[in-house]
């Protein structure tokens, strides 16, 4: 048996109907058993005559021990049954059926060609093709038919399997690329996508990966309301250029028994990883994990989740990585809020009490700039801006910006750090001292 792509489309008369009615005869033809059938999809019609009525379009999947030329038969005597006549090329016609694919065979016969010459172009096709048989390989290309249609609208390439991913970075390693990778958990703002213009300008194959990791959320977080956009945030990185998309399931990333977790020491134990316990572990083990699968020569992260960035770091060197990491500055919005997937949860009244985060580190860079070196006189600045809100200050601390240790004096890389409450969300934001 083989598995076989058909297309069928109609444009005169009751194309539901003459489409229904085909798939009908398909079920009736012997040594054929159709596995699946898309939708019917309306589309402008392509070639052919002026004046032509749009087309209802669709795909079936189907079984079948006939071989290809049998089959080709098969669906021309379906095309008679059923009104057909061929009497001008890309004419309107009652019913077409088009074989696309046979298995992986490739076929050039003058009354045959596998696969379909045009089938690659043409969007009426291979969307529902897509809804039926994603993955099935297109023989010539070696795209499936997902990626086929991906390419088509380009829209960057989508996969959700470790190894796929694997093989597809190792291919453009060997072919002389350079890696960037831009992990995410999706929702994507500017702020993430500053982090994709950076890993393009940087390097030649950029991946970026949507996947909110279970793992880092506390047991009282977002996770279950965590906002999921995968097709805006597919959208977004098509526009700006991404070469490939890794979006696991929570399966792919931890299988039955998953029992191996990362710690990092130090830099772990204040800050965040007081008021999130277990949070880095989760981080670390994800980050790591996406480091593996997609092999990358530099990463990229946001300056907004500094002690973040310190960890990643930590681990690159204790675990000796050949990874670059790059930490790109935080993206604001016009009235200085920093861009967070969080910040849709806050209302009009929250929204202009969290600005006193962004305000209070403009205040701290103010009286640094001014000459201001005492630690604890910036932050006792920063807390009353905070205070004044108001909001429920979790931290706001001067630190070293490797060890985030507490620092008496102010010096240049020196990192201010801060975090609050606002109504339910909690904010983060921090400003390196120049």
């Amino acid at each position: 048996m083989a598995q076989a792509l058909i297309a069928l489309g109609s444009n005169l008369g009751d194309r539901a109907a003459m489409l229904d009615r085909a798939v009908e005869l398909l079920r009736d033809t012997g040594g054929l058993a159709v596995l699946r059938v898309s939708r019917w999809y309306e589309t402008d019609a392509v070639g052919g005559p002026d004046g032509q009525g749009p087309y209802l379009n669709g795909a079936a999947l189907v079984d079948t021990s006939l071989d290809p030329f049998a089959l080709m038969r098969a669906l021309q005597e379906i095309e008679t049954e059923l009104g057909r006549i061929r009497a001008e090329r890309w004419g309107p016609r009652t019913i077409d059926l088009d074989l696309l694919m046979y298995d992986s065979l490739r076929l050039e016969a003058r009354e045959l060609t596998i696969p379909h010459r045009r089938m690659t172009e043409r969007r009426f096709v291979l969307a529902p093709a897509t809804e039926i048989a994603p993955d099935m390989r297109h023989p010539t290309s070696g795209c499936s038919v997902r990626e086929l249609l991906m390419r088509l609208e380009q829209r960057p390439l989508v996969i959700a399997t470790v190894a796929e991913l694997q093989t597809l970075v190792r291919a453009e390693r060997l072919a002389g690329k350079r890696i960037g990778l831009v992990p995410t958990m999706g929702a994507l703002h500017e702020g993430h996508l500053s982090l994709v213009d950076a890993a393009r300008r940087e390097c030649s194959f950029t991946v970026a990966t949507i996947f909110v990791n279970p793992t880092q959320f506390g047991p009282n977080e977002d996770y279950a309301r965590y906002p999921r956009t995968l097709e805006q945030d597919l959208a977004l990185l098509a526009a700006r250029g991404v070469d490939l998309v890794f979006a696991p399931q929570r399966e792919e990333m931890y299988r039955p028994g998953h029992a191996t977790t990362l710690t990092v020491e130090g830099v772990t134990t204040r800050w965040e990883g007081e008021f999130r316990p277990g949070h880095f572990a989760g981080l670390a083990t994800i980050v790591l994990k996406l480091f593996n699968a997609a092999l990358p020569d530099v990463a990229f992260f946001g300056q907004k989740d500094y002690q973040q960035s310190v960890v990643i770091r930590r681990m690159i060197v204790d675990l000796d990585l050949p990874i670059e990491i790059r930490l790109c500055p935080t993206v604001r919005d016009a009235d200085g809020l920093a861009l967070s997937s969080r910040n849709r949860y806050l209302s009009a009244d929250e929204r202009r009490r969290g600005l006193s985060l962004s305000q209070c580190l403009r205040r701290a860079a103010e009286l640094y700039r001014a000459g201001q070196r005492d630690a604890d006189q910036i932050a006792a600045a920063m807390i009353s801006i905070l205070s004044a809100a108001p909001v429920e200050i979790d931290y706001a601390a001067i630190v070293h910006p490797d060890t985030l240790e507490l620092t008496s004096v102010v010096r240049p890389g020196s990192v201010a750090l801060v975090a609050a409450g606002v109504g339910t969300t909690r904010l983060l934001d921090n400003q390196i001292f120049e």
